[in-house]
């Protein structure tokens, strides 16, 4: 299993200054193998966003004798010195952010940047002053790295990279990467639009820096860029106007809206102002916004596979093999389709909670066997009030539970290392060393009994064009308002997978999440061998399953499987294969998601609560590790309430004769195993907030 670290290392009481991460130290190294780690996210090499030569400086700068003292290196050096160590570096590439700093100058030497000194010439430096060759002195010509400069879309020799490559509202106005801004700072990141070919090339001459600097792991951040742009009414830069004209030429049957419309010259942008509509309107009210977004869908996935596959490409012309993860933020239902383009997922989680079991199963299912590795939101949730008892000196288990969890769910929940708070807080998360020391080696110790594959009888489909939708009329897309008044779809379609998921998490049910893919976004190998390991498969709002899916499941149901519908089923598919499943003698439908536990087998007996979660590990050598997490902490005591003598039961059809109990801070120890009528009972002494019995 990947262990993570959420490696952005920014000053504690100190805003965390996007792109371009702290200098690194060779004790940060040292830290990050006592802690665990096998892998280091949003880790550096950032600084391309901001120009090429930053970044080069980054990688292989040269660093003061001074510095040298007390250890510190470029990213290169860092590099090289954690691989020896068996951690792999992640090089950032932020796809999103286009920058420009403040900054004061003199004869061609930056004396500040960003935060300034009132000393030099007040200037700009960033990607304008890259492109037109008016950055510092020691600057490497654009033509250095672009002889023959870029080219857009128009055909147009690129003179302002920075104003090429922004992602603009209606009325041509650019939009701003406004979550990594610091206000009062002078600063400018323009939301850039991965639509645009010109910001591709850029992207990748980045990756082939990073790759070069020795980056064992290339970090692709933002990937739904420039679909994100909804939550502030755009995009309508120039490439998503003509990508969007193209899109409406493959359509089998023009919109209503554009009947005796010539598509060859249709511009939506100016079509949509000539109407009277203006930015500060909810995109959602705009005509065509569902073909708009369906748009955005594909180009996202096209543009992201290209540049992913360019990181393989660059990296074995180079004799080098290099991983590719993505951070795929709440693991939505637009991210599925990208999956196969990496080895690795991220999850920023749109929200951080102190229990959260069921998102982490929705993350592995969605992962499709690939390493999910979590990190904090800290806009959404409890960071920031976790860190503020941490420097109280309280709340330790509650940071135990945030990374035991993940691993009880086969995932990973990233140590943090100085990690992100946003732009408005000043400060960023740093524990305790010797507790991150510790949790972390709780991990390394219980690696041998973790999996991210399962042994469960119950699956949960997850139909991707069925809550893509629901997705899109989230309050994801509207920023609680800040940008426009949102509006209620009215014509929305409910969703209840979460709720169903959640449910059978807080019931002490284990289950696998089955994604059922879109397949105008990707190839879809569904069958009824998908859904032959499970005896009950839950299917909650499947609004939009496709033929192929639907002959899947009824494939399973005339094995002998069970299906619990919830909620809306095939609302696409003719009424006769409708009604052939929701008829069949496999098949109950039930109203009420809390009516859905009682329908599917509790794999592992005891007596769980809400405040419990449980999963069953299948380990490489096919034997069961059982991992139970008791989240009852009580605020009064700071810690997890204990539980003595817990007895599990696993129903099984195996001969278990042995059982191993593993506990944070204790050795294993053996535990009688009892086993009779298909049921493996054995005791946990002691279960604090976390316990894996080891079944063999």
């Amino acid at each position: 299993m990947e262990r993570g670290i959420y490696f952005d290392g920014w000053y504690p009481n100190e805003h965390c200054y996007h792109p371009s991460m702290p200098p690194r130290r060779l004790t940060m190294a040292d830290d990050v193998v006592e802690m665990g780690g096998t892998m280091l996210v949003w880790a550096g090499l950032g600084g391309g966003v901001i120009s090429l030569p930053y970044l080069e400086d980054e990688a292989f700068g040269p660093i003061p004798q001074r510095y040298r003292q007390h250890g510190y290196v470029n990213e290169s050096e860092f590099i090289a010195y954690t691989k020896e160590r068996g951690v792999d570096l992640f090089g950032i590439v932020f796809e999103a952010q286009a920058w420009e700093f403040p900054a004061e100058v003199e004869d061609g030497r930056v004396l500040a940047q960003n935060q300034l000194r009132d000393v030099g010439t007040r200037t700009t430096m960033g990607l304008r002053e890259f492109s037109t060759d008016t950055g510092p002195a020691d600057w490497k010509p654009f033509r250095h790295y672009f002889p023959e400069g870029l080219v857009n879309s128009d055909g147009d020799q690129v003179t302002d990279l920075w104003e090429e490559v922004v992602s603009r509202d209606l009325e041509g106005r650019p939009l701003h990467a406004h979550w990594v801004e610091v206000d009062g700072k002078g600063q400018s990141c323009y939301l850039a639009d991965r639509n645009n070919p010109v910001w591709r090339e850029y992207l990748k001459a980045v990756i082939r820096i990073q790759i070069d600097a020795g980056a064992p792991g290339v970090q692709l951040d933002e990937t739904d860029v420039p679909l994100l742009a909804l939550r502030y009414g755009g995009c309508f830069c120039k490439d998503c106007v003509k990508g969007f004209r193209a899109y409406l030429q493959t359509l089998d049957t023009p919109p209503v809206e554009l009947t005796g419309v010539d598509l060859a010259t249709f511009d939506y942008r100016q079509w949509l102002l000539d109407q009277g509509y203006r930015t500060g309107t909810a995109p959602q009210t705009y005509p065509l916004y569902a073909e708009y977004c369906r748009f955005l869908q594909i180009a996202i996935t096209d543009t992201f596979h290209e540049v992913a596959s360019y990181v393989k490409e660059y990296a074995a012309s180079q004799g080098k093999q290099v991983r590719v993860a993505g951070n795929f933020y709440d693991c939505a239902p637009f991210y599925e389709a990208m999956v196969d383009d990496v080895d690795v997922l991220v999850t920023e989680m749109r929200e951080t909670k102190y229990q959260q079991p069921w998102y982490f199963r929705h993350g592995v299912g969605m992962s499709r066997g690939r390493p999910l590795v979590a990190v904090e939101n800290p806009y959404g949730g409890i960071t920031e009030d976790l860190l503020r008892r941490i420097q109280r000196g309280r709340a330790h288990d509650l940071f135990r539970l945030s990374i035991f969890e993940a691993n009880a769910m086969g995932a990973n929940m990233s140590l943090p290392y100085g990690s992100w708070l946003g732009t408005e807080v000043k400060d960023s998360y740093w524990v305790p060393k010797d507790l991150a020391v510790e949790t972390g080696q709780v991990l390394v110790g219980l690696d041998a009994v973790t999996s991210n594959v399962s042994a469960h009888s119950t699956a949960v489909v997850y139909s991707v064009p069925s809550v893509m939708r629901a997705m899109m009329d989230s309050d994801m897309f509207s920023d609680d308002g800040r940008w426009f008044e949102p509006v209620e779809a009215v014509d929305a379609r409910a969703s209840s997978y979460w709720e169903t998921i959640e449910c059978l998490s807080r019931s002490g049910r284990t289950f696998d999440a089955i994604v059922l893919p879109d397949e105008g976004l990707r190839h879809d190998d569904t069958a009824a061998a998908t859904f032959a390991p499970y005896a009950t498969v839950v299917v909650p709002d499947a609004w939009n399953i496709s033929a192929r899916q639907h002959e899947a499941l009824l494939g399973y149901l005339d094995q002998g499987g069970r299906v619990v519908v919830n909620g809306a089923y095939g609302t696409e598919l003719p009424a006769a294969d409708r009604e052939a499943l929701l008829a069949h003698a496999g098949t109950t439908h039930v109203d009420d998601v809390r009516a859905i536990p009682a329908l599917v087998a509790q794999d592992v007996l005891g007596e769980f609560d809400e405040s419990m979660a449980v999963n069953i590990h299948q380990l490489p050598d096919d034997t069961l590790a059982v991992h139970v997490v008791n989240f009852d902490y009580r605020e009064a005591d700071d810690a997890v309430q204990r539980r003595l003598d817990f007895e599990i039961g696993v129903r099984t059809d195996r001969a278990i004769t042995t059982a191993t109990v593993h506990r944070p801070g204790l050795a294993p120890e053996t535990a009688p195993v009892h086993l009779a009528d298909g049921v493996a009972r054995v005791t946990i002494p002691t279960l604090d907030l976390y316990a894996v019995v080891h079944l063999a």
